[in-house]
């Protein structure tokens, strides 16, 4: 029982940062309308970089930002990602990592795979800490994250993620996506 207890708190702590109804996401949705999938079905424009040109622009960036997701978890990258932080810091580039409440797979989970990896706690952000000052973050590295930086949650009424907070990336200066492939997140966007 206990648990099951503690399936439900994460349950009831994964819809409250979704912007959800736990009674929706227990019951399938009932009594809903169809979500909206937009008119836009051409492909998604993109700017390929390569590794030279990222650590071209963390070289010559002051704040950097890295927004961890299931990739990173499903890549063990966590401990590159943590030595990374630590070259950058050493030579003065202010490197944060930045949580999304439900990145990965359960609440909490960035935070431990970071912890683990050796990140000090204080190099780890939450996402309402991060968004106020996304202007001023010269790079932004997306790494394994999708849902919880996608601009459809403020800007598609109706979407899958429509509503739901989100880590606003698409506010600062430069935002390299680090992904497989270009395929969309769990709410398939």
């Amino acid at each position: 029982s206990l648990i099951g207890f503690s399936g439900a708190i994460l349950t009831k702590i994964m819809c409250d940062a979704m912007n959800r109804d736990i009674f929706n996401v227990l019951f399938g949705g009932i009594n809903n309308a169809p979500v909206a999938k937009g008119a836009d079905t051409g492909p998604k424009e993109h700017s390929e970089t390569s590794v030279e040109l990222t650590a071209e622009m963390l070289v010559n960036a002051k704040e950097v930002l890295v927004v961890p997701g299931y990739g990173m978890a499903m890549a063990r990258a966590q401990t590159a990602m943590g030595e990374l932080a630590s070259t950058l810091r050493k030579n003065n580039i202010n490197m944060k990592f930045g949580i999304h409440p439900v990145a990965g797979r359960m609440p909490g989970q960035m935070n431990v795979l970071l912890a683990e990896a050796g990140v000090p706690h204080e190099w780890v952000l939450e996402m309402d800490e991060v968004n106020p000052d996304m202007e001023n973050f010269d790079v932004v590295l997306v790494v394994g994250a999708n849902d919880v930086v996608n601009s459809s949650a403020q800007e598609i009424e109706g979407c899958a993620i429509w509503g739901m907070p989100v880590i606003e990336v698409w506010r600062a200066k430069k935002v390299v996506f680090c992904k497989r492939s270009m395929g969309g997140g769990y709410a398939d966007l």
